[in-house]
Formats: C-alpha cells, structure tokens, sequence
C-alpha cells in the first residue's frame, strides 16, 4: 500500500523551466507584493485598459480625442466594476460560501451598472462633445431623451455585455491563480506548522515510560556493578542529545538518523534480554553523506517494540534493515505479533500518522511506505529517493 502524495511542503516544490512560478511558490512572490506595490499594479493595469480602450473606440468611429477618452473611461469604469463586484463579493462572500443561487442573480449587478455608466457618458457627451458620426449622434440623442430606463439603453447595455465580461476575464484569470496560489501556500504552511509540533511533542515525548524502564535498568545493572551501565548511558546521552540538538533542521545526516535508531535499539535489547530476538542490519559503509527528514522512521521503530509480541516458539522478533544506494535508501521494520497485537494497533498514534504526513510533504512521488499485516508479522518497507 503506498501513500499518497497530494500535498506538498512549500519548501520543497519546485517546477522545472518556470523561474516565476517558483518565485510566487517560495514565498518571495508575498513579501515584493505589499500593500502599496498592489495599489501601483491595479492603478497601472486600469490605466492601461483605459488606454487601450480609448484607442479601440477611435479606431472604431474616428471621433475626438476627447469623445474617445470619455468612452474608453466608460468602458474603463464598468470592467473595474464587474472585476471588483466578482472577484471581491460575488465569488469570497456567495459562491464559495455555498450561496449559488445570490451569487447567480448578483452577476446581473454589473450590467445594470454598465447602463448607468453608459447613460451617465451618453449626457455628458450631450452636453459638452460633438460627434461626427450620425449613427453615433442619433443614438446617443435617443438615449439621454428617453432616460436612465430606456429600451435603447438596455439594448445597448445587453450587446455590449459579452464584451464587458470578455474584456475583464484576463485579469479576473490572473488574480483568481495568484488567491489559489495564495491559498494553497497558506494551507501547506499550516500543515507544515502543525507537523513541526507533531514533531517537536514526538521528540518530547520519547516515550517517558521507556526512558524511565530504561534509567531502572540502567540503576539495576550499576547496582550489580554490571559493565553494561556505562554502555547503555552512553546510548541514552546519545540518543537525548540528538533529538535535543541535531534534529531542529528540516534535515539531518542520514548517518546520524541510523545511529539514532541504533542506540535506541541498543536500549530494548537490553529492556527485552533474552525475552526478544532483535537484529539491526545496517552496512555503514553504504551510508555517506545523504540527508533526510529527522526521526523519519522512529514512530516505526518505537512501535515495532511497543505492540511487538511473543510468536509461536516464545520469542518476540524485531528486525530493522537499512539499505543505502546513493540517493537510494530501503528502510524495512518488522516484529511479530499476536491477537492482542490487532487490538492495540487498531488504535494508532500521533507518531506514525506523522511520518505518513511527513513523508507525503518531503517526499512527494519521490517515496512508497509498503504495509505488510499479516495473523503473526507485522512490517513496514519505505523506499525513499533522498536528494543528491
């Protein structure tokens, strides 16, 4: 069974060949787009459309400079309408609250406005322009002499409706991208949050019930003035010093990781004695200089001990294999169980669903978590492709 690989961590998506893309992705794209930079590109975008606007209109019925301005500003002001009214209410406010049927009737709103900015041109022109044009002039007459509710008027606004939408679609395209960019930053910034908690109460917790059976051990063997003692404090300040220290980066050498799998293996072997058969396969010459997310793998390894039981012959079975090849890196833990082990497991616990997530936003497409449960074994294989 693989895990899916929906999310990803802002800090680790890229997009081959798109420089700008990846720009807005990490995060920079926010901190250039303040408040007063947003004031300029929207000022600059609506005086370019009323430029360009102006241009069409003269190029259309060879009017005055001034007769031009006053219809490229009309056509100006009713696409800045129709994109703020959209983008602004209808869509944050009703469509995407659920609230289709408002959200319907309220697109209507924008062409009615058009009507108003249209006849309020229409008076202006009136009374202060001449037009050359007799199409031009007698339509224009028709509309202030009938009123603001004229059939002329709505006639206009109707045939002139598709082009408002039209016109305005580019820049509605580009600000919805750049709100569901936004959006998706947040959520993964969020859920990356909320795993580095996750992370940080894993490294709180390391099982106080296993630290304290593993200082009673400790106390026991000193007490019969055993050499063990010494060994096991040594992989306890070890252990204690890394997840203190050494995993506070999104990475850590992969030798350390396995080093600290290691001593804490060191550790149950000594909890489990003779009760267990635990092997831990590792050739350390395999393992160089690769990175990995810290105590990836530990949830794994702490409840292969914690649900591990006695199988038929009375032993309980651990096995931890590592294997390296490059970037290439197998991890395989397993332990045998019991029906009383299905119980337990059933539960679950923050450890392995964070791992899952982990893996899913470090490693995406880039890792396989392969689950094997079957009546008396239970292992788990994850294949990751570490970074070169």
């Amino acid at each position: 069974m693989s895990t899916s690989t929906r999310r990803k961590a802002v800090e680790s998506t890229t997009v081959r060949g798109n420089p700008i893309l990846n720009w807005i992705i990490s995060g920079e794209f926010e901190k250039f787009y303040t408040k007063r930079v947003r004031l300029a590109a929207h000022a600059s975008m609506w005086l370019i459309i009323l430029i360009l606007q102006t241009i069409l209109v003269y190029a259309n019925y060879n009017e005055s400079l001034s007769a031009c301005l006053a219809f490229g500003a009309r056509n100006m002001f009713s696409i800045m309408f129709f994109f703020y009214f959209i983008l602004y209410f209808v869509v944050p406010d009703l469509i995407l609250r659920g609230r289709f049927i408002p959200g319907i009737i309220c697109i209507a709103i924008p062409f009615f406005v058009n009507s108003l900015f249209n006849y309020i041109t229409c008076v202006f022109i009136h009374n202060n322009l001449t037009i050359h044009d007799p199409v031009t002039k007698e339509s224009i007459e028709k509309i202030v002499n009938e009123g603001l509710f004229s059939a002329s008027l709505f006639n206009r606004t109707l045939k002139g409706a598709w082009f408002f939408a039209t016109a305005a679609a580019p820049s509605m395209v580009i600000k919805l991208v750049l709100d569901i960019i936004r959006s998706t930053i947040r959520r993964l910034n969020i859920e990356k949050d909320k795993l580095d908690l996750e992370l940080d109460f894993l490294k709180a917790q390391l099982n106080p019930h296993f630290l304290f059976n593993t200082l009673n051990n400790i106390y026991t063997l000193s007490l019969k003035g055993d050499q063990q003692a010494s060994g096991l404090i040594l992989h306890l300040s070890s252990m204690m010093r890394y997840t203190l220290y050494e995993s506070d980066t999104p990475q850590v050498s992969l030798q350390n990781e396995v080093a600290f799998m290691r001593n804490y293996t060191e550790l149950e072997r000594v909890r489990y004695g003779k009760n267990a058969e635990i092997r831990f396969e590792c050739n350390d010459q395999e393992i160089n200089d690769q990175q990995i997310g810290p105590l990836l793998m530990f949830p794994f390894v702490e409840n292969a001990f914690k649900h591990g039981q006695s199988n038929a012959a009375g032993k309980c079975e651990v096995l931890i294999r590592i294997k390296a090849n490059g970037p290439q890196v197998q991890i395989e833990i397993g332990n045998s169980k019991n029906e009383a082990t299905i119980v337990k497991r059933e539960v679950g616990g923050i450890g392995q669903s964070n791992s899952c997530k982990r893996l899913e936003l470090l490693y995406p497409g880039r890792h396989t978590l392969h689950i094997e449960d079957t009546a008396d074994y239970y292992k788990v294989i994850l294949s990751l492709t570490l970074a070169n």
